[in-house]
């Protein structure tokens, strides 16, 4: 699940932001432009990485499991770095920790291009740069609800997860055609310097706050434990968070299994890259009409959107051409789009001084939910083949979907009847 947390504007409200900002009015505003654009550069960098990187194993092992595990090693990291580190973000100068990560994560790739590197090491390195994920994303979530409040956070916050999922597709097509054309090395170059630029429009473009808190900060395992306690305690957080868990452990298999299921249909890079792009492709679309439904309705969606990506994936075996397998992911990416949902109504939940603590209980979640995901599908493709664990996952989600709207209901309740939230 997408998320970052509301905060309320540390400062005066900027009188140019209209009652019902648009896209438009929410750019206007240098602070943010300047994150936005460093966050579609990270993105698209990442994925073209992300696909390298899987290519390269993939080739020197010839397992599916050891390429999904490429995919589950970053995800797999947030067990330690999203609880923990997350922390520095209620702790820190949020625009520093973010431009300091940026720098550490930008020498670590460029790490991987040197020739010959041993395979161990690349898992050393991912898991590296898997660590400093959390801390810049929970700060980057928290600083764009300092800079933003509001109904203007909700236009910033539903642009900047539509424009990263367009990054992700274009990284993704993008790195199997530069894989196809110039290597695995040149991907992860352009990796490393989008984090470069990155930083160079944090710098320039976002101004310094310092840290903010309710209170003096006790020991971080405080920090954790109130996080932990916040979301436990609230049906509504649970609730949320449960769909967003669901929704992304479906559709997560695809991506893992891509490379292996476009080597065995006999394809090479390019389709790989496709593949891998096709639920991030759906997830745009999704966004696109779901911010064209009444706020009120939204939540009301969780049930059909779930339906829809996991009826889809259950197709995965038995499609044999590529092209008819990569719309029916894209159609599972538009359920996933449930996320946004989800992660907006999560943002509004979350009191303002505990944002940082809350997401990195959120992310962790998610990440190692995910990271486990790829790492089962993995294993049971190398008995199986590829497809079928993407169906298998899908059948699993659907028998979760009572349990999740059990796990959202407040205690004693006795209707299924969710809260509403402003989304």
């Amino acid at each position: 699940m997408h998320k970052s947390c509301l905060i309320s504007h540390t400062g005066p409200v900027d009188s140019a932001i209209p009652q019902r900002p648009t896209v438009g009015h929410v750019l206007r505003d240098r602070e943010f432009r300047a994150m936005f654009v460093g966050g579609g550069l990270s993105a698209v960098g990442d994925q073209l990485a992300r696909i390298a990187v899987a290519l390269l194993v993939f080739e020197r092992s010839g397992s599916a499991f050891a390429a999904s595990a490429t995919y589950a090693c970053s995800y797999l990291t947030w067990l330690l770095g999203g609880p923990v580190l997350s922390v520095l973000s209620d702790r820190c100068s949020r625009r520093r920790l973010m431009i300091v990560m940026d720098l550490l994560r930008m020498v670590l790739i460029a790490l991987l291009v040197l020739p010959g590197i041993p395979l161990w090491l690349i898992f050393a390195v991912l898991a590296a740069v898997g660590l400093l994920s959390p801390p810049f994303e929970a700060a980057r979530s928290a600083l764009v609800a300092d800079v933003l409040e509001g109904d203007a956070y909700v236009v910033a916050n539903t642009l900047s997860q539509t424009v990263n999922q367009a990054a992700q597709v274009a990284g993704f097509l993008a790195g199997g055609a530069l894989v196809a054309l110039i290597g695995v090395q040149g991907a992860l170059l352009a990796n490393s310097l989008t984090f470069a630029g990155s930083a160079l429009l944090l710098a320039v473009g976002v101004r310094e706050r310092g840290r903010r808190a309710a209170a003096e900060p006790g020991s971080v395992l405080h920090d954790v434990g109130q996080g932990a306690r916040l979301v436990a305690g609230s049906p509504t957080l649970r609730g949320l968070l449960g769909w967003g868990l669901l929704s992304a452990a479906v559709v997560i298999a695809p991506e893992g299994l891509a490379v292996a299921v476009a080597d065995e249909a006999g394809q090479g890079a390019l389709v790989a890259g496709v593949l891998t792009a096709a639920v991030p492709l759906g997830f745009l679309l999704g966004s696109f009409l779901l911010v064209r439904v009444p706020a009120e309705r939204r939540q009301r969606l969780f049930v059909p959107l779930l339906l829809l990506s996991s009826l889809s994936l259950l197709l995965t075996p038995v499609l044999d051409s590529w092209v008819l397998l990569t719309v029916a992911w894209v159609v599972a990416g538009t359920g996933n789009a449930l996320q946004l949902i989800a992660g907006a109504a999560y943002v509004q939940a979350v009191p303002a001084e505990l944002r940082g603590r809350a997401y990195g209980i959120a992310g962790t979640a998610l990440a190692v939910l995910q990271g486990v995901v790829l790492l089962l599908v993995g294993a049971l493709a190398e008995l199986t083949g590829p497809r079928l664990p993407v169906a298998v996952c899908a059948l699993v989600g659907l028998a979760l979907v009572p349990l999740v709207l059990r796990v959202g209901r407040p205690a004693g309740s006795a209707s299924g009847a969710r809260p509403r939230e402003a989304v």
